[in-house]
């Protein structure tokens, strides 16, 4: 069973991501990865939002299979 403290770790993560791709766009970095190819802000910023969505999607399945009206207070 999925408990709270996965959804967290996932959001921490994302707020992660979010922060270092921020950064790297406001720098202009970029890491290289081949001929005329590069890994920067942008792209961290996609995974970001590609872990957001995994949060709250873990969120809604949460709520949706839990026993009984309290399901924040388990």
């Amino acid at each position: 069973m999925i408990k709270y403290k996965h959804i967290v770790i996932v959001a921490v993560i994302a707020v992660l991501f979010y922060i270092i791709g921020a950064l790297f766009k406001i720098l202009h970095w970029a890491f290289p990865l081949g001929e005329n190819s590069h890994f920067g802000g942008p792209e961290l910023i996609v995974i970001s939002v590609m872990f957001w969505a995994i949060a709250a999607g873990l969120l809604i399945f949460k709520a949706i299979t839990a026993r009984g009206d309290d399901f924040l207070n388990k």
